[in-house]
């Protein structure tokens, strides 16, 4: 009985909310802060759950608002999660172009360098994003394909380059990219994945900005450590 008090009460206000001489701007706010809702909550759920095990009923319930508002905003939970993630890497990408002017005029290691304090301090703002994708990493599916190709691919693609141009240049010896790459992208990115693991070994919280500075100072003196120590074998540069 109470559920279906709740619903009535719930239709109601909707029906308010579209009711004539009801001003468009409050009505699209009110819209709008519901669909901000379902993807601040759908972020949290799918980071920490995975896809397959919420629901839209669990992401409504935290969202604060009816079932039925998922299917009005989104259509699908597949359409939501795509949503979220496009909310994610609109964040992640307003960092990146804030920091664009610096990279400009940098030699190849330390453009290198700069890449890889990015990417720890994207991943540290935003620990979430990693913990979908290695949700996501362990099973081929059609959502990792679209994950790969709408976002992962191209920003692999600017280390890739910053290598390739750093190889060229005789700045580092010529590896596997793909090697160097997954190692600076796991290195920069799994231990936020793991954030609670480290705190509960260390008593170290990842996400306190002296704490990022010193973690991605730590990637960039290793790494490089390991690139510069002796020159590698020669390898073709791969396209």
């Amino acid at each position: 009985m109470k559920a279906r008090v709740k619903d009535g009460t719930q239709t109601a206000i909707q029906a308010r909310r579209r009711a004539p001489g009801r001003p468009k701007n409050v009505e699209r706010e009110s819209r709008d802060q519901t669909r901000e809702q379902l993807l601040d909550a759908s972020i949290v759920l799918f980071a920490r759950h995975g896809f397959d095990a919420v629901t839209t009923g669990q992401i409504a319930e935290a969202a604060g608002v009816t079932q039925s508002m998922v299917h009005y905003h989104f259509g699908s939970k597949s359409k939501l999660w795509e949503e979220a993630m496009a909310r994610l890497m609109h964040r992640r990408g307003r960092l990146f172009r804030a920091q664009a002017r610096d990279l400009i005029g940098l030699d190849p290691v330390e453009k290198l360098k700069a890449l890889i304090r990015r990417l720890v301090e994207a991943n540290a703002e935003n620990p979430d994003y990693v913990r979908i994708v290695v949700q996501e990493g362990t099973t081929p599916t059609p959502r990792l394909k679209w994950l790969v190709e709408t976002y992962l691919r191209p920003g692999f693609g600017v280390f890739d380059q910053a290598l390739r141009e750093a190889m060229d240049a005789g700045a580092i010896p010529r590896r596997p990219i793909h090697d160097v790459t997954n190692a600076i992208t796991s290195a920069a990115s799994l231990s936020f994945a793991l954030h609670a693991v480290v705190e509960d070994l260390y008593g170290v919280d990842l996400t306190d900005p002296e704490r990022v500075r010193s973690f991605a100072d730590t990637i960039v003196d290793v790494i490089f450590a390991g690139l510069l120590a002796r020159p590698a074998a020669r390898v073709p540069v791969e396209a």
